[in-house]
Order: structure tokens, then C-alpha cells, then sequence
């Protein structure tokens, strides 16, 4: 896990926000999660109970008991995440999760929880013109951007909380969004950008 001499030293009671940072994308996050966004996992965390603040600006995760060796307080931590990955609070939870292969919920999927499936599948048909004018690309882009704009709303609106704020909320969406996206298609463009370069 950890190749530093003091891989086997529990958690401090509680850390400060750069620290769990690293823990989060060390041992329990996928090896793509960036800095800025395990931030914002942190503050959904605090949302769903996880973490609570603690003295001098640190967080405390809340499970962890004194005493515990660090085996001990790694697993308290993973089987929280795993716990909430299974709640509707904690729906964002899959995309989060490196130590274990969790089925991603579909974006249709997270869209529709609670009962609000999206109603818009009356889309107008694109017109058919063979020069389009900028006004009808403009509507047609809009038009395709839509479904992805109105997913990112609901999804925002579901991930904001009380720590969690609207900026959090955007860029666990655009993760998550990332993540749906690269398990739908594979990303042909690499290779064809690297033998353009040859």
C-alpha cells in the first residue's frame, strides 16, 4: 500500500483536508481522480455522514475508533464507501470507489431515481438543409448538448448538500460523466491523434 517506513502507523484521530486528499487518492479512489475533485469528494463525504469536521480545521472519519491498527481503519473506510455506494444519498458513491470493481450505475439510471424520469423525449427532428446557416448549427449543437446539459443539472441538483457546493457538485458530475463515457466507447481518437503525429 503505502512504500513509506511507517506503512504500518494507524490514522491520526484526524487530518487535515491535504491528507485525506492523499489517503483518498492513494488507497481508496481511482488512480484518474485529480486533486480538485477528491477535494470535492471530501465535502460529499461530509454530506453522507463520512467525515465530520473536526478541531482546527481537520476531519475526522467518523467510524474509526482508537486503538485500531491501520489494516483495521483502511477496511472501517472502504466498507463505509461501500456501504453508502448502496444508498440514494449516496448514488455518486460507484464512480469513487478504485479498491473494487462496482457495476457503474447509467446515466439513464441516475437520472430517474426518486420517481423523476426525464420527459423530454419529444425532441423536435433536426431539419435537413445541405449548407447549414450558423443559426441552424447553433440549434443543432444545442439540441445535442441538451440531453448532457439536462443530465448535469439533475445530477448537480442530486449531489449538492449542505458541504457539497455547486462547483463540488460539477466536478464529481464531470468524473462521473467521464467515467460513463469511456465505459460506452472506446477512445479510438489516441491512436489516430498519435500516428497523425508520426
Amino acid at each position: 500500500m503505502h512504500s513509506d517506513s511507517e506503512s504500518n502507523m494507524p490514522l491520526p484521530k484526524s487530518m487535515k483536508v491535504s491528507d485525506w486528499v492523499k489517503l483518498l487518492t492513494e488507497d481508496f479512489t481511482p488512480d484518474d481522480l485529480e486533486k480538485e475533485t477528491a477535494s470535492s469528494l471530501l465535502h460529499y463525504l461530509e454530506d453522507l455522514k463520512l467525515l465530520t469536521p473536526f478541531e482546527n480545521e481537520t476531519l475526522k472519519w467518523n467510524e474509526l475508533r482508537d486503538g485500531m491498527a491501520l489494516k483495521e481503519q483502511i477496511q472501517v473506510i472502504r466498507d463505509g464507501m461501500m456501504r453508502m455506494a448502496h444508498t440514494e444519498m449516496g448514488f455518486a458513491m460507484p464512480f469513487f470507489i478504485g479498491f473494487e470493481k462496482l457495476k457503474l450505475p447509467t446515466i439513464e439510471s441516475l437520472l430517474e431515481s426518486k420517481g423523476s424520469a426525464v420527459k423530454s423525449k419529444n425532441a423536435p427532428k433536426p431539419e435537413l438543409a445541405s449548407d447549414l446557416s450558423n443559426l441552424q448549427i447553433v440549434k443543432k449543437v444545442g439540441r445535442q448538448l441538451k440531453p448532457f446539459l439536462e443530465a448535469e443539472s439533475i445530477i448537480v441538483k442530486r449531489l449538492l448538500g449542505n458541504r457539497t457546493s455547486k462547483a463540488d457538485a460539477r466536478n464529481l458530475f464531470q468524473y462521473m460523466f467521464g467515467k460513463m463515457n469511456s465505459k460506452a466507447q472506446p477512445r479510438k481518437w489516441e491512436q489516430l491523434s498519435r500516428k497523425r503525429h508520426r
